[in-house]
């Protein structure tokens, strides 16, 4: 038994020599149909725009791998294989024939056993001598010029391949945007809340650009800061007394706590958004970054309004030809020769004495409350002096509507040109905001400006052509305005 047990490992050593000599061969063809195949995807991916196309040679590099190995334990030594193989090296095939009796008490097959053993240590040696053919010159040669292909292919790569690697960067972004949307939506409590997010994830998908999806994000924050506007306007209404509802339910209450939060992350999701585009060269258009940042002034606005102290609401009065102002006061006086003057607020007073002259004061003041207002007053007398006089003042108190200041158009009232050339075609070089002229303008009441900022904003939300679903939003916004 213990003869038996030794020419085993001698079979078995030949088993692992013979599979060793045997895959070697299979490695290099193998390695090297990979690195073609994938060298060769390469090159095709140069020919038009291919998004992902490294993905897809690394894939099929390592599936040749894989291939490889698999055809190598297929293609193994079998046990009886070596012991043929092995037992040629034996002068007269001891090896098989002692293994071939299962007595080992007999005296022919002890006899047989013996001698294997004996020669066992000499046959096994010269197998390991014989001459083996381990490497393949053209799988070599191949694997070599194929590997420098592809350092190359992939060191220089093509314009076409660069417009890939963009479009997966974007594609990146993109997905950044339904994961953070995925979490703002888990977060969500009430219905309505959830729904709303649960159908802006449904048109992501359909996003094939960073900016659609950036427009997408934009547009959903605009949707709940209207609901969340008419949920404050229902509110108020229902605190004034102007309305006979029994005000806000607990699960409007509970909503409009969850807007303000879902707004906030919609924002910061769409300033990461914003930041993301820049880095890859592709800063989003000037209406969208206008609208994320009339998004960020509103959230910052909510969160101060929701700091301040809202139990004291302070009021300061304005006398503007007998017109009260609710946003400060502001006081200035003005002496002539022979008259007195005295403005409070932005406003001008009236100026009394001998002779002619004129006065003017003006007062400015900020206060807690949203909105301003203004008044302008002018008087004439008889005098030989002129006098003017300025006062500032500062104040808080609830603002209103009453007044509004109404820029001029630059450049006069004339009637503006269109070039109606045609287009050239070029390239974008570069893009630089900066400040332009500002020019005082004339103060008009509230009433009689909000149509025709209603009609501008309209005529311009045309012109750019924005989604119906968004022009429905900015129409519902002057709607809820003008109703107040």
């Amino acid at each position: 038994m213990e003869r038996r047990k030794q020419l085993q490992k001698y079979i078995q050593r030949a088993k692992t020599s013979l599979t060793f000599e045997r895959s070697i061969p299979i490695a290099q063809y193998g390695l090297f149909l990979a690195l073609l195949s994938s060298a060769s995807l390469m090159l095709v991916s140069r020919l038009f725009v291919w998004p992902y196309y490294r993905q897809t040679a690394l894939a099929v590099f390592l599936v040749g791998i894989i291939a490889t190995i698999v055809l190598m334990w297929w293609k193994r030594a079998r046990a009886k294989e070596s012991l043929h193989t092995l037992d040629h090296y034996f002068s007269h095939n001891e090896l098989v024939t002692a293994l071939s009796f299962k007595e080992d008490e007999d005296p022919l097959v002890q006899s047989l056993l013996v001698k294997a053993v004996q020669k066992a240590e000499k046959a096994f040696s010269e197998f390991k001598a014989r001459k083996k053919a381990l490497f393949r010159p053209k799988a070599c040669i191949g694997l070599f010029v194929t590997g420098v292909v592809l350092a190359a292919l992939y060191l220089f790569p093509a314009t076409t391949q660069i417009e890939a690697i963009e479009v997966e960067q974007e594609k990146a972004v993109i997905e950044d945007i339904k994961k953070e949307v995925a979490k703002l939506e888990k977060k969500a409590e009430t219905k309505e809340v959830k729904e709303q997010l649960k159908e802006l994830q449904n048109t992501l998908k359909e996003a094939n650009t960073a900016e659609e999806a950036l427009r997408e994000v934009v547009k959903k924050q605009k949707e709940l800061a209207l609901k969340e506007q008419q949920l404050k306007d229902k509110q108020t209404a229902s605190e004034d007394g102007a309305s006979e509802g029994q005000g806000l339910s607990k699960e409007e209450i509970e909503q409009l706590k969850e807007l303000a939060h879902m707004q906030q992350g919609l924002t910061q999701n769409a300033n990461n958004t914003q930041t993301a585009m820049s880095k890859l060269g592709k800063p989003a258009s000037n209406s969208l970054q206008n609208a994320i940042a009339s998004a960020n002034n509103a959230n910052n606005n909510q969160q101060n309004s929701s700091n301040s102290n809202t139990g004291q609401k302070p009021a300061g009065n304005a006398q503007s030809n007998n017109q009260q102002s609710q946003t400060g006061q502001g006081q200035g006086q003005n002496n002539s020769q022979s008259g007195n003057q005295q403005a409070q607020g932005s406003s001008q007073s009236n100026q009394q004495g001998q002779g002619q002259g004129q006065g003017q004061g003006q007062g400015q003041g900020q206060g807690q409350g949203q909105g301003q207002g203004q008044g302008q007053g002018q008087g004439q007398g008889q005098g030989s002096g002129q006098g003017s006089g300025l006062g500032n003042g500062a104040g808080s108190g609830q603002g209103g509507r009453n007044l509004l200041t109404m820029p001029d158009r630059l450049g006069g009232s004339s009637e503006t040109s269109v070039d109606g050339g045609a287009l050239g075609d070029g390239s974008h070089v570069s893009e630089q905001q900066g400040n332009g002229p500002i020019t005082k303008g004339s103060i008009r009441p509230y009433d009689e400006v909000i149509g025709s900022y209603k009609d501008s904003y309209l005529e311009s939300s045309e012109r750019l052509q924005l989604p119906k679903d968004l022009q429905n939003v900015v129409q519902s916004y002057f709607t809820s305005i003008e109703s107040q």
